[in-house]
């Protein structure tokens, strides 16, 4: 029999997984379970069916995740696929172990919301970080994108809305709704810092008749390099190049003046960028 062997790499994808859970269950059982936030998803129709009935948050997740699971593991790839189950399976165990011995926040449920959102998405962007998720309506979205070409963001706000919505109304308490969108607002923030990183830069595209004084001044002042492309302007027909540089977002405003001064008519556009890896900023795996 072939034996499973992992890299030092993916034991540390484990660990941090598994640490993820933890810290997403934490979050749910102390912030949002006690005052009745609605999520959307499995984990809201898991915490309704606490609710209701009392049964237990994990064992739910974990059977209403199955038959997703079944429905999406040809297209999440073996490696993705593991990562998931482990992540469902640890955050669910990890939840129904807590939950008898964790005492419950009893402040007010916008702190509630505030904090539930940070702490769940750490949580969330560990095990994301990862490679993995924590299944639910992301592989029944992707799923039926497959199947009908419905596009993923909207059936995945669609099914968090419709599970929300009938969460407040399960608990009594519409309002609740509304925390709720703070919750997963800040969760979805803090996941993209966590996956993306905390060096969100800017990229700027310049069109210049004087490429060699713009890009010379870039490289000289601001110590950033350019890559040229040659570009036709489809109205007039002329001859352009086009640069592109990375930098720093506190280097914007000096970029701009520093092309303006060499080429008043230059074109730019500035856009934001999540992550740069290369000299001067991070390297590739950090």
């Amino acid at each position: 029999m072939k034996k499973l062997r992992l890299s030092k790499e993916e034991v540390m994808n484990y660990l941090f997984i598994t640490l993820g859970s933890l810290i997403y269950a934490l979050g749910q059982l102390y912030f949002i379970k006690p005052l009745h936030i609605p999520m959307g998803g499995v984990s809201g129709l898991a915490l309704v069916a606490n609710f209701l009935w009392s049964m237990p948050i994990g064992v739910v997740t974990i059977v209403l995740n199955i038959p997703l699971l079944f429905l999406g593991w040809r297209n999440m790839g073996r490696e993705f696929f593991m990562k998931t189950t482990f992540a469902i399976v640890v955050s669910s165990v990890f939840t129904d172990l807590l939950e008898p011995l964790l005492p419950a926040f009893d402040g007010e449920m916008l702190i509630a919301a505030l904090y539930g959102g940070v702490v769940m998405g750490v949580g969330y962007g560990m095990i994301f970080r990862a490679g993995g998720t924590t299944g639910g309506v992301d592989i029944v979205s992707k799923w039926l994108n497959g199947k009908m070409d419905l596009p993923i963001g909207t059936t995945n706000f669609a099914i968090n809305t419709f599970v929300i919505v009938g969460s407040a109304l399960i608990y009594g308490n519409i309002d609740s709704a509304l925390y709720a969108m703070i919750t997963s607002y800040l969760t979805s923030m803090v996941i993209d810092k966590m996956v993306y990183g905390m060096d969100a830069q800017k990229s700027a595209m310049i069109i210049t008749s004087k490429p060699k004084e713009v890009a010379g001044v870039i490289m000289e002042e601001l110590h950033r390099g350019c890559t040229g492309m040659d570009g036709t302007g489809m109205y007039t027909g002329d001859k352009r190049m086009v640069l592109i540089c990375a930098v720093r977002r506190h280097e914007t405003g000096m970029l701009k003046r520093l092309i303006l001064e060499k080429d008043e008519n230059a074109f730019m556009m500035i856009s934001n960028i999540s992550e740069v890896f290369g000299h001067n900023f991070k390297r590739l795996g950090q």
